[in-house]
């Protein structure tokens, strides 16, 4: 089957069937990535980087591509993304910072530049850069391949040289949580509160409900965020109804954000648990990745469209009403966006763009 009439008539009635009904009328996409290759130093799964093979991806995905999956994905909906670079250390943060403010000027796309401890950027710098290309916060630096974190913390990843800046102008502090225990390590959990407690203007954001896909990660994590406000987890690649729930029970849905992770989230597949880890088992021909497994011969449509499934289904299961549901697809992520810089700032991203 190709694939227009594998879209025609496999995705398309799942997603109308199944998704569309519940979804509001805009979806925001609160983690979206684009890169290339260009902007690169070196392509991580071609060395003998530890944990180069993690993530293997396309090494170009532009807006245009980020934008044509969304508006795939789900059809009938306006698509918006708050989009940023490659955080890891084969990007050139110059050059991906630039990448990423051009992509800014499209509609639909609010920017976020990669930065953190470790890049050494001036706060000078990056003040600049906010107000120059309307950058409405930061997502923070990986200064590791894939999952070779070893006992790194939360505060080296960041410190006063940005969070001074991201308290003061209300800044989006999109966080990818270190160490392999992920948010259900106690280390983990004391650094978040340092964020959050330390400055509490800046709006900290956990990629990936704090990297816990599976609930046994998520049973031991999601009550250390209880009391902090200002703490939000976006569903990047969680596709596990009871985590989402868990979420939902503990801290309420206000604080959860819709998310996909494009353009990992754009193959064919679903993330399942297996033992204690996750695998991605996917349709299609993807390249060969860590805990990424080829089947054929089965139903499958877009992970991102597995994301809602998930999110729609941990809703249900909570008893969340119909409007708390949808607010998680968009509200939810706007109120986060335009709480930085009084409103503002997503005034003038919006008014920059031109296509």
């Amino acid at each position: 089957m190709g694939e227009s009439a594998r879209y025609r008539t496999v995705d398309l009635p799942f997603f109308q069937n199944e998704v569309a009904p519940f979804l509001p009328p805009a979806v925001l996409d609160f983690h979206t990535h684009i890169w290339s290759r260009a902007n690169w130093r070196s392509v991580p799964w071609e060395g003998s980087a530890k944990g180069g093979t993690y993530m293997v991806t396309d090494e170009e995905y532009s807006v245009e591509n980020l934008l044509a999956d969304g508006s795939r994905a789900f059809p009938g909906c306006e698509y918006r993304a708050v989009c940023f670079g490659h955080p890891g250390p084969m990007a050139d943060n110059d050059k991906d910072t630039a990448f990423v403010a051009a992509a800014g000027k499209r509609r639909g796309i609010y920017p976020l530049m990669v930065a953190g401890a470790e890049l050494g950027v001036p706060r000078e710098i990056l003040r600049q850069r906010i107000e120059e290309h309307h950058f409405l916060g930061y997502k923070v630096f990986l200064n590791w391949f894939g999952d070779d974190y070893g006992n790194k913390r939360v505060e080296e990843m960041l410190g006063a040289n940005e969070m001074d800046l991201a308290h003061e102008m209300g800044l989006v502090v999109l966080l990818h949580v270190p160490r392999a225990g992920r948010l259900a390590d106690p280390e983990v959990q004391r650094g978040v509160r340092w964020l959050a407690e330390g400055w509490p203007n800046a709006k900290i954001v956990l990629a990936h409900c704090g990297r816990c896909y599976l609930p046994a990660e998520m049973e031991k994590a999601v009550r250390s965020l209880r009391d902090l406000s200002n703490v939000f987890l976006d569903t990047a690649m969680v596709m596990d109804e009871i985590v989402l729930q868990m979420v939902f029970d503990t801290i309420g849905p206000a604080r959860v954000l819709f998310a996909t992770d494009y353009p990992v989230a754009a193959m064919r597949g679903r993330r399942v648990r297996v033992m204690d880890h996750w695998v991605d088992i996917v349709q299609g021909d993807y390249p060969s990745s860590s805990y990424r497994v080829r089947a054929e011969g089965i139903r499958s449509t877009f992970m991102s469209v597995e994301i809602a499934l998930a999110v729609l289904g941990a809703a249900r299961r909570a008893g969340l009403s119909d409007g708390d549901t949808r607010a998680v697809f968009f509200d939810n992520g706007m109120k986060v966006l335009q709480s930085v810089g009084g409103g503002k700032a997503v005034t003038r991203v919006e008014g920059a763009w031109t296509s």
